[in-house]
């Protein structure tokens, strides 16, 4: 019986408190629409890893750096979590929790569609770039996907069901979301941030998805 009292009386003082979200969603205008407190906290938790990414110095090849990396020409600023974590929330006017086929879609232009794969089955670095390629297609006209060549030889490691030539799942400009998903993940990979191999196997799936190269 104690028990019970001790139960009922933490359910009646915990009644309706709310889950304290980070500042940053209202500083921006970003409404969370449907995420549970877990999904809001591997959210934040992600979006604040982000922001705490160290500049490290290159660790890799100076030569291979200087031919490989694209990530201030495309993004206008160096490497730095704290700034991509700003160019990111900039692009954002909601995010919603929707079981979709893919991790996540961006409609309309900064409406982010967010499904369960994000939040159960995604690590950080699959999160991260997510976000920043969705983040891209808030720019411009949106950059959209084209559909990948009859020739295309790869697969998508996270939709194994999909199959990438029936879909419009690559890119043929540089400058699109698999561009600067691609950068980010070069940085990683370069800087020895997180896992340097899993960042590299990344990267060169991302770049995979770039078919054409109409603009820089």
């Amino acid at each position: 019986m104690k028990k019970l009292v001790v139960i009922l009386f933490f359910i009646v003082m915990t009644e309706g408190v709310g889950f304290a979200e980070e500042p940053y969603w209202a500083e921006h205008g970003i409404k969370l629409d449907g995420l549970t407190p877990a999904q809001t906290t591997v959210l934040e938790e992600t979006i604040n890893s982000i922001g705490n990414l160290p500049p490290k110095k290159v660790a890799i090849n100076t030569a291979i750096y200087i031919r490989l990396s694209r990530f201030q020409r495309l993004y206008g600023f160096s490497f730095e979590g704290k700034t991509i974590k700003n160019w990111i929330l900039r692009r954002v006017k909601s995010i919603t929790h929707q079981n979709t086929w893919t991790v996540a879609v961006n409609d309309s232009q900064g409406d982010f569609k967010i499904g369960d794969r994000f939040f159960e089955k995604a690590d950080f670095m699959e999160r991260a770039y997510t976000l920043i390629h969705e983040a891209r297609h808030s720019d411009g006209d949106g950059y959209s996907h084209v559909r990948c060549p009859e020739s295309f030889r790869y697969v998508s490691a996270g939709s194994p069901d999909i199959d990438l030539i029936a879909v419009e799942a690559c890119d043929d400009r540089g400058d699109g979301a698999y561009g600067f998903q691609s950068a980010f993940l070069f940085e990683l990979y370069a800087r020895d941030i997180a896992n340097q191999q899993e960042a590299g196997l990344l990267y060169n799936g991302s770049v995979a998805r770039i078919v054409g190269n109409k603009k820089e």
